[in-house]
């Protein structure tokens, strides 16, 4: 029998996370503009990508025997948590607004705690991912009720 793992949990969950949110992408109801041009498109390809990963990842920890301190199911489980409430609270506050508070979260549980690198890759990524796919791209993260910049 396998010992259980943080890393091994982790990638358990995180394939877990990655198949219900594919799953609820194919249910939806969309103008029919063809495949390409559908708003599931580039998310479906985000989320298979993942899928894969998550299984690999997986699969790599299954098949290597090693015997590791026992897991921190805590960590593991507010990254969880965060990232539920990260794309439920990305629908009503915009993906930068979400992802600040998300991105410091995971690097807080991962101790991870100098200032200012927190604080430049809490604000930096997000702010790159949003110039990038608003800006660069053209395909738009859900943005704030605030304000379009973001």
């Amino acid at each position: 029998m396998h010992a259980l793992s943080e890393r091994r949990i982790t990638s358990l969950v995180l394939l877990l996370i990655a198949v219900v949110l594919l799953y609820n992408t194919y249910g939806q109801q969309y103008a029919d503009l063809g495949g390409a041009f559908s708003p599931m498109f580039f998310p479906r390809i985000i989320l298979w990508l993942w899928v894969v990963l998550a299984a690999l990842d997986l699969a790599s920890e299954l098949i290597t025997r090693k015997e590791t301190d026992r897991p921190q199911i805590l960590r593991v489980a507010i990254i969880a948590l965060g990232t539920l409430v990260f794309l439920w609270s990305m629908t009503r506050l915009g993906f930068f607004l979400s992802a600040v508070p998300m991105t410091a979260l995971i690097l807080i549980t991962l101790n991870i705690r100098k200032p200012l690198p927190l604080l430049a890759v809490s604000v930096g990524v997000p702010m790159a991912l949003v110039a990038l796919f608003n800006h660069v791209l053209a395909l738009p993260l859900p943005t704030s009720p605030f304000t379009w910049w973001f």
